[in-house]
């Protein structure tokens, strides 16, 4: 080999070796590195298992094995989600959306959790949200303003901050809730109609609640309506009465604006229509809430109506309103039992912020004759009683270490009602019993005071009718015309200022048989003395 081959070769070998010592320079670790983990080959590896990335990732899966709607009804604005150690925490402002969550989802909820984190013992905290009011920032000024601005400081503390726009209004009252419903038997299938109303996702028929007044149905539609608001936010729900209901179409026909009263209504996801019954002999009417009946039940819309009869028994309802009133739920409500009205009444001190014990919570029931057999009083009634014994009981100082004694509110029910002699519990005087002692002492028949007749006597009749009823039971105008067979109140209004005048002027009947020469004020008094001794009577009758 020659000189010249010798050193290429010695050359080559010299880089090659350079080359494989930097090479495993290169590649090689330190003895004191550790070792690479070794690669894991999960689906979710490449995916966070906590934090906002791993709800997103819940969500998202809920929403391809339920569907979108399902899953933004029940975990929509309002309900938060956050990934904890050992599973997943779920808040929202009120029980009542918890338990919804827990019942329609909760068991596809915990599975996806599960499946994301890898974790079978993976589970779900639930957790009411605590409201806390906004604090506003007040820099008193010095001297005599001081106190004013520390004032108005506590007052922005509890009010919260003013609406941007708007007239302002003062001691408006809250909105009733589904949670301040208090649930007996009196009550448990109107509230059972609407809780499942409620829980149904998709079309469900009509609920029609009816009771007397005071028993509770403007409070579970108007808290249905609010639910609702809160479940699905965005949904277009409507709360209205009969009477508005009405006055609105009039309003629109006489404006010519009746396109756009039917918009108001036609595109709504639930319609909460209160005192139905009001639309009643209403041609026009009834044919357009008729129209908008069907509309919305075509549409999916959840339609829940109140009134103080069953559709069968309004009177002058029209047959296609009273067929889809009757083609869902119909629930009534009766007034409360003694279990049942006990609860309503601590609630109604809570509220009012006062102490009454048990034994004057009894009184307050035995007075005026709710939670007995046979008793008719309402709700309203029970707190108009209390409200009562609360107002005595800071003007006359009659209460001992802030709880009324049951002295104290046996005198403020006798203030109430006028009497201060011995008082038996006979419930309230209902307006059935007035217009039979009515109808009975002129010889007029039912039909014909319900009818279109103007005989003097029978005009007479539901004058009297309207007459006691406004001054011994508490309804309304429209409640009385509703009882008579008026087509609006309006008449009663009349009727009532009408025999108020023959009243004061001492006029007499004439032409009326037995009654001819007496004044009408007499014929009032002997009625009125008639209405309480078969009252009296009847409550008796009750109790043996």
């Amino acid at each position: 080999m020659s000189t010249f081959e010798a050193n290429t070769e010695r050359n080559y070998r010299t880089e090659s070796c350079k080359h494989e010592s930097k090479s495993q320079s290169q590649t090689s670790l330190p003895a004191s590195a550790p070792a690479p983990a070794p690669i894991q080959f999960s689906a979710y590896a490449a995916e966070s298992t906590t934090g906002p990335a791993l709800c997103n990732r819940i969500r998202a899966r809920l929403e391809a094995n339920l569907g979108a709607n399902k899953v933004r009804r029940y975990l929509g604005t309002g309900v938060e989600m956050v990934s904890e150690t050992d599973g997943l925490s779920v808040t929202a402002s009120s029980r009542f959306t918890l338990d919804m969550i827990e019942k329609q989802i909760g068991e596809d909820l915990r599975s996806t959790l599960r499946e994301q984190v890898g974790n079978p013992a993976a589970s779900i905290r639930y957790s009411l949200r605590e409201s806390a009011p906004a604090a506003v920032e007040v820099r008193p000024t010095p001297g005599r303003d001081a106190g004013n601005s520390r004032k108005s400081q506590v007052e922005s503390l509890i009010a919260g901050p003013a609406p941007t726009r708007g007239p302002i209004r003062k001691n408006l009252p809250s909105c009733p809730t589904i949670e301040g419903f208090l649930v007996g038997h009196a009550n448990k299938l109107a509230f059972g109609a609407i809780e499942a109303l409620l829980e149904s996702p998709g079309v469900c028929p009509p609920v029609f609640i009816h009771g007397s007044c005071g028993v509770g149905k403007t409070h579970l539609l108007r808290a249905t309506a609010q639910r609702y608001r809160q479940m699905i936010p965005g949904a277009k729900v409507r709360y209205i009465t009969g009477e508005a209901f009405v006055n609105s179409f009039v309003q629109a026909i006489r404006t010519k604006t009746v396109e756009a009263f039917e918009k108001k209504f036609r595109g709504l996801d639930v319609l909460c229509l209160d005192d139905v019954h009001m639309v009643a002999g209403k041609e026009s009417t009834q044919h357009e809430l008729l129209q908008i009946f069907n509309t919305l039940s075509l549409s999916g819309a959840k339609v829940i109506l109140a009134s103080d009869a069953p559709p069968n028994e309004i009177a002058r309802l029209s047959s296609g309103l009273a067929s889809r009133f009757n083609g869902g739920v119909v629930a009534r409500i009766d007034t409360p039992d003694r279990s049942l009205a006990l609860r309503i009444a601590r609630q109604i001190c809570i509220v009012r912020g006062m102490s009454i014990d048990d034994a004057g919570l009894g009184a307050i029931l035995d007075r005026i004759g709710i939670g007995q057999h046979g008793g008719s009083a309402s709700v309203r009634e029970l707190e108009g009683a209390i409200v009562q014994v609360q107002a005595v009981a800071r003007l006359l100082d009659q209460d001992q270490n802030g709880v009324p004694s049951v002295t104290s509110i046996h005198r403020a029910l006798q203030l109430r009602t006028g009497n201060s002699g011995p008082q038996r519990s006979l419930g309230p005087i209902s307006m059935d019993l007035i217009t039979h002692v009515v109808l009975e002492h002129l010889g007029v028949t039912k039909q014909d005071l319900r009818g279109r007749g103007r005989h003097r006597t029978v005009v007479l009749a539901r004058e009297l009718i309207v007459h006691l009823s406004r001054a011994m039971t508490t309804h309304s105008f429209p409640e009385i015309a509703h009882s008579i067979g008026r087509p609006n109140h309006s008449t009663v209004i009349t009727a009532a200022k009408r025999i108020r005048g023959r009243i004061e002027s001492l006029e007499r009947c004439v032409q009326m048989g037995p009654e001819s020469g007496i004044t009408v004020k007499g014929l009032v008094d002997e009625l009125t003395e008639r209405v309480r001794m078969s009252h009296r009577q009847a409550s008796e009758r009750v109790k043996i």
